[in-house]
């Protein structure tokens, strides 16, 4: 191959390397959208209700919220597709960039599949739910957000594996293991104040337990972010 070739060759993959570190920079931005919570919709708990309260569709606030999901999720596809494109065909590395795929999809059935209403935020909305006429919406939000959630421990767990099986930078390994460490404080602490949510004990502020995966899902992808602007930086694959 001549060196005009190599050049030629060379300079797309370049500019797909700097394209999918802007799309996991602008990725993480998108998704915080749910922090303008405390301003836009401060008639809203945050304390107490769940973070896709925020877009229920009698929310004011909800399409602001729907679409940064929507466009998180249309951002993170294109960079899922990039990055398995551009990175070579190691197993691990491979299914993390599948993972976020998957998530990215998933968030954006999420968005398409929002609450009716505010549970939180409304006693008619919470009698509605009690009484089972939100069984299938709710069904459906918590299937697409499970499939997400799940989708984002697969992919950290596989790059975490990656960063110790590949030899990278110690960086690579303490910061993805810091975001597992908050993911699962936050799971836990989730699952626990759901379950007393249900017997009527707020004390255990579901709304932040909540906040706190949302947190370590966006530090996941600042992670891949990172990663990318890693091999970007050393101009290779």
């Amino acid at each position: 191959m001549t060196p005009a070739s190599t050049v030629a060759t060379e300079d797309p993959q370049r500019r797909g390397r700097a394209a999918l570190v802007a799309l996991l920079v602008l990725g993480p931005i998108l998704y915080s959208t749910w922090l303008l919570g405390w301003f836009l919709s401060s008639h809203l708990d945050q304390s107490r209700a769940y973070a896709s309260e925020l877009a229920a569709l009698d929310q004011p606030w909800g399409l602001f919220y729907r679409t940064g999901d929507l466009l998180t999720g249309i951002v993170l596809t294109v960079a899922a597709v990039l990055a398995v494109w551009l990175r070579p065909r190691r197993l691990l590395t491979t299914i993390g960039w599948i993972g976020l795929g998957v998530f990215a999809v998933s968030t954006i059935l999420d968005s398409r599949m929002p609450l009716d209403c505010a549970a939180h935020a409304s006693a008619a909305c919470a009698a509605r739910e009690q009484a089972g006429l939100l069984d299938e919406s709710r069904f459906l939000h918590a299937s697409t957000s499970t499939i997400a959630a799940t989708a984002a421990a697969v992919s950290v767990f596989a790059f975490i594996i990656a960063a110790f099986r590949y030899g990278w930078p110690r960086w690579t390994r303490w910061s993805g293991l810091a975001v597992v460490v908050v993911y699962m404080i936050g799971n836990a602490w989730t699952l626990f104040a759901i379950d007393m949510d249900g017997r009527g004990d707020e004390v255990w502020l579901l709304g932040y337990a909540q906040r706190l995966q949302l947190v370590a899902v966006t530090g996941w992808i600042v992670y891949l972010a990172a990663i990318a602007a890693r091999e970007w930086r050393r101009g290779s694959t």
